[in-house]
């Protein structure tokens, strides 16, 4: 039986979702919130949103509960060498820069994904960083999300036909083993490499994360009203380094919130840089 998201359900989780992750379902995004919660709602065999929000919040089992909603309610669609102006940019000018400063420091390069998904595009950028200098790298990249179940998925670099759908022949022959249904990172491209929770809206974030070179944040602050992107946007800064730069999806800017970031253009691509002083 179809149970219906009263208002008063809907409020409640709309302002617990904004103030947990940052995500925003507007009224014209009712009935997908809606259709994201009824499948825990059911299998739980909970008689309303209202019992389902109750689980999540104070429930002694609340821990696994929130985990399975924030899987469903967040979007995990990703695909390796996605923008790939963003990627050009990157091997062409970005990290020959940032190398430099990173042995000047005697550091690693940090490179940080944010919402990071299962990982689709952090390995993308380990092969990046690999094809621009061939050889060890010193070069440390952080996957970071909100979605437990999808950072299990990431550790373990395993991967089907959909996400490798913008991979050709010869660079899946390059970078993946087939195994079984599917294709698994070469342990080549996971040297470096980490997971991490971690939630950009967070008061407490960016944490213990050091200062990064590059940010990828692609395709997530179109999920946040513009108290959200505010939080993201100031949150962000203080994980780039001076003089780094923080890349986002094509789709979005900063445009519409105060930001200290400096816009930087290149043909087809708007990213940004934290100024050095």
């Amino acid at each position: 039986m179809r149970v219906p998201l009263k208002d008063d359900e809907y409020r409640l989780f709309s302002e617990w979702l904004v103030q947990e992750v940052g995500l925003w379902f507007g009224p014209e995004r009712r009935e997908i919130l809606r259709g994201r919660l009824e499948p825990l709602r059911a299998e739980l065999d909970l008689p309303s949103f209202e019992r389902l929000l109750f689980h999540a919040r104070y429930h002694p089992s609340r821990a696994d509960v929130r985990s399975r909603l924030l899987s469903s309610l967040t979007n995990n669609e990703s695909y390796f060498f996605r923008e790939t102006r963003h990627l050009e940019l990157l091997r062409d000018e970005v990290l020959p820069e940032v190398r430099a400063a990173a042995r000047s420091e005697g550091r690693p390069i940090r490179i940080l994904s944010v919402g990071c998904a299962a990982g689709e595009e952090v390995y993308t950028l380990a092969i990046a960083v690999r094809q621009t200098f061939p050889g060890l790298v010193d070069v440390l990249i952080i996957g970071v999300d909100v979605d437990t179940a999808a950072l299990e998925r990431a550790q373990e670099g395993f991967y089907r036909k959909h996400a490798l759908r913008g991979v050709g022949d010869a660079e899946r022959a390059a970078y993946f083993q087939e195994e079984g249904d599917g294709w698994r990172i070469r342990p080549e491209y996971r040297t470096g490499v980490e997971f991490r929770y971690g939630n950009v809206v967070a008061g407490d974030w960016p944490g213990e994360l050091d200062r990064q070179d590059v940010v990828f944040c692609r395709n997530l602050l179109i999920y946040f009203d513009d108290g959200g992107v505010r939080r993201a946007a100031e949150n962000l800064y203080q994980v780039v380094r001076p003089g780094g730069y923080l890349f986002l999806g094509h789709a979005e800017s900063l445009s519409r919130v105060p930001s200290r970031f400096v816009t930087r253009r290149r043909p087809g691509v708007v990213y940004y840089e934290r100024p050095e002083v």
